[in-house]
């Protein structure tokens, strides 16, 4: 922010304060209700950050709402409206919008995940623009000639009030943007449909126009991750580097699920978590599921350079607080998605089957799960059957799956834990968090050593006789650790890994998964094989597969949850104790720290072998454990 001018000219000149509120990465969390557990649940909606929305608006004369994207999956409610024949009735997220006066949004990656169709016509009922510079239908030369899925960029007029009082017309340029990798990760339904461009690259074409049009600030909704400050061609975290272009005035950035400003981001050059700043400008990233509200203050000057006719003249960004007003907007919220949240709880309580065993993912990233079993059983043989006749159907066939919930940056309540007995429809969404479609690939032996070797990601570096070492790098997703439960093999945590996490080839050298074998036998690198395995990890995982791309030999548009769905009612019981195909190489006299949920002391026999200790049951809410590797 430019230095405050203190002479008496601009002591004397109108003066606005303009505060933007910002929420990010709802994931249809709208009521305070875990629809997996079935129950009321508080702190994490949008229902419950209503009340802090209210406060914030009713404390400043002029503010805006906005929201990042991520808000139309992420939970029972979203795969009921996704699966329901609805016919004309608006989409409880959107409804929940209207409702709050949102000012303006822009899209996730997520909003894509049910497809174009689904997406184009739940924004139909918005009462409000959603804009999104760097999603295109078509690509145009440049940036600026793109034919773009919604408009790239929105000018809002509106009327505020100076600190004398005075009634002032202020242009509020909103333009917003997305991880560029959608075109990737939902290719297997996008089907060409969407093509994506840089985020830097479409800003550097998009931002001069949205000034020309008479913006006097411009507010960035970047649903994009806090990343580094120079600029890298196709970076999926881009906030940094995008606050850094001059036309920027304020960032309202997401993805990622951390909370900004805060402790949770490091310092580091172009970023100030204490002061909530990216590259000198005030940003914020309000958290996930309605943990957070972000709330930037800017106070405006009158200029009488150029077209422009307001400056930021100083800027403070922070996170919302607990709201002691406000529970009339929460009653009104609550009461026009009533009736989808009714909908949604008969939906989610309809008996699939039955399973023998738990199924949890307290432990799921540091021994075999039952729960992530079943997921794999249920997609090789759904692809089994697909397959026969074909030329395909004579090879070995595998399968792989990941814990979707395994705490991490979702909190101590992150973690599936489905008692032994009925299986339920919304014990699928807990399962198996997101409506992916299946994909099978042709790979070699060598192909699967990498695939796994891209999983290991997940764990930090331990060096032998470490004690109390951290075992989990908390900056990789647990959705990333696929497990292949018809292989067996051990991890050498003292290797680096080879793989960074974005799939990229990091220490060519390093070998972690050893005694990798098939049926018992030792995996041949050159033998070909199919895995089955989900649109979005097919595509990641390819980026780091040496040599030709996998060829795909089934890709039906089957939504694994379905799947699962489909093949519990066909089995009617199922569920078996886990096999241990995958454990730590030995490390003795060498211990590591988890985390896992409150309910895990119950399935400590799930990791017996590294004879487990509690350490602790934090003040975090997560149940600390020492291993024994």
């Amino acid at each position: 922010m430019p230095p405050a001018d203190n002479s008496p000219e601009r002591a004397a000149a109108p003066e606005i304060r303009l505060r933007l509120i910002a929420t990010s990465d709802l994931h249809a969390c709208l009521l305070p209700y875990d629809y997996c557990a079935n129950r009321p649940v508080s702190g994490r909606s949008l229902s419950d950050i209503s009340c802090q929305i209210a406060q914030a608006r009713a404390e400043v004369p002029n503010s805006l709402l906005f929201d990042n994207g991520d808000f139309l999956q992420g939970n029972p409610l979203a795969d009921y409206v996704a699966s329901a024949n609805r016919r004309r009735r608006a989409h409880p997220v959107i409804t929940a919008f209207n409702t709050l006066g949102y000012d303006a949004v822009t899209l996730g990656n997520h909003e894509f995940n049910y497809g174009l169709k689904f997406l184009t016509t739940a924004l139909s009922q918005a009462r409000f623009p959603v804009v999104s510079a760097n999603i295109a239908t078509r690509l145009g030369k440049s940036p600026s000639r793109d034919k773009t899925f919604v408009p790239p960029f929105a000018v809002l007029k509106r009327t505020v009030l100076d600190r004398d009082g005075r009634s002032h017309v202020l242009r509020i340029g909103v333009i917003g943007f997305a991880p560029p990798q959608i075109e990737v990760w939902d290719r297997d339904h996008l089907d060409g449909q969407i093509r994506m461009r840089d985020i830097i690259d479409a800003a550097k074409a998009w931002l001069p126009r949205l000034r020309a049009r008479g913006a006097d600030v411009i507010v960035a909704l970047a649903h994009s991750g806090i990343g580094a400050a120079e600029a890298e061609d196709g970076m999926e975290n881009a906030a940094t580097a995008l606050a850094a272009l001059p036309e920027i005035d304020a960032v309202i950035a997401g993805h990622c699920h951390l909370a900004f400003p805060g402790p949770g981001i490091e310092a580091r050059p172009g970023v100030d978590p204490v002061n909530g700043l990216l590259a000198g400008k005030p940003a914020v990233m309000p958290g996930h599921s309605g943990s957070h509200i972000g709330i930037i203050d800017l106070r405006l000057v009158r200029t009488l350079h150029g077209k422009r006719r307001w400056t930021v003249a100083a800027g403070e960004a922070r996170l919302g607080t607990q709201a002691v007003a406000g529970l009339a907007t929460a009653r009104a919220l609550r009461h026009v998605i009533a009736s989808d949240h009714r909908a949604a709880l008969a939906w989610s309580r309809q008996v699939l089957g039955e399973s023998r065993v738990p199924l949890t993912t307290h432990f799921a990233t540091s021994a075999p799960s039952a729960a992530i079993a079943l997921v794999a059983e249920a997609k090789a043989e759904y692809a089994r059957q697909a397959l026969r006749g074909s030329e395909w159907a004579d090879l070995p066939l595998l399968a792989s799956a990941a814990p979707f919930k395994a705490g991490g940056r979702g909190g101590p309540s992150n973690f599936t834990d489905i008692p032994a007995g009925p299986v339920r429809m919304r014990n699928l969404s807990d399962i198996y968090v997101f409506p992916n479609t299946l994909v099978t690939l042709a790979l070699t032996g060598a192909d699967l050593a990498d695939w796994l070797e891209q999983s290991a990601a997940l764990f930090r570096q331990i060096m032998p006789g470490e004690t109390d070492a951290i075992l989990h790098d908390l900056s990789v997703p647990s959705f990333t650790f696929d497990v292949i439960p018809r292989l067996s093999y051990a991890i050498d945590l003292s290797q680096p890994a080879r793989f960074s996490p974005d799939g990229r080839l990091a220490n060519p050298n390093a070998h972690r998964i050893v005694g990798l074998r098939l049926d018992g036998q030792p995996l041949d690198p050159g033998q070909t094989l199919l895995l089955v395995s989900n649109n979005h990890r097919a595509s990641r995982a390819c980026a780091g597969v040496a040599g030709p791309a996998p060829r795909i030999v089934l890709s039906d548009g089957a939504r694994i949850q379905t799947v699962v769905a489909e093949h519990i009612k066909s089995r009617r019981v199922v569920g078996c104790p886990p096999r241990r195909h995958w454990h730590f190489l030995p490390m003795p006299g060498t211990s590591v720290r988890i985390a896992a949920g409150s309910g895990s002391a119950a399935h400590l026999a799930d990791i017996a072998p590294l004879r487990p200790t509690l350490l602790a049951e934090g003040g975090d809410g997560f149940s600390h454990y020492r291993l024994h590797l």
